[in-house]
């Protein structure tokens, strides 16, 4: 079996383009990790009350129910803002490699 090829095309985007549409996918997840933490913050607020005085009257099962969902949330970014440190660092990785193998074509 051999390995699949990829056939030419002439709207292919060049490396640098590539570097750059997967930088910007990365800003785009961070723009969107911000928003939901923007909205687990509301969320809070609204649990707990603008003065700290919890309006709903949750027990204490609640308020420990509560934190456990948000405990989770964090978890969940946390891990997300990994995998998008993990790909930032490879694609840096990806483009220091290109730019050596241009470096020594040229040589």
């Amino acid at each position: 079996m051999s390995m699949p090829t990829i056939p030419p095309e002439n709207n292919r985007p060049s490396l640098d383009e590539v570097f750059i549409d997967l930088l910007k996918s990365i800003a785009l997840e961070e723009t969107a990790i911000s928003h939901l933490l923007n909205a687990e913050a509301e969320k809070m607020q609204a649990f707990v009350g603008k003065e700290l005085d919890f309006p709903t009257c949750p027990s204490n099962e609640d308020i420990i129910n509560f934190n456990e969902t948000v405990s989770q949330f964090v978890d969940v970014l946390v891990m997300k803002e990994w995998l998008l440190l993990r790909k930032l660092e490879n694609i840096l990785r990806a483009a220091r490699k290109q730019s050596h193998h241009f470096e020594c074509e040229e040589e």
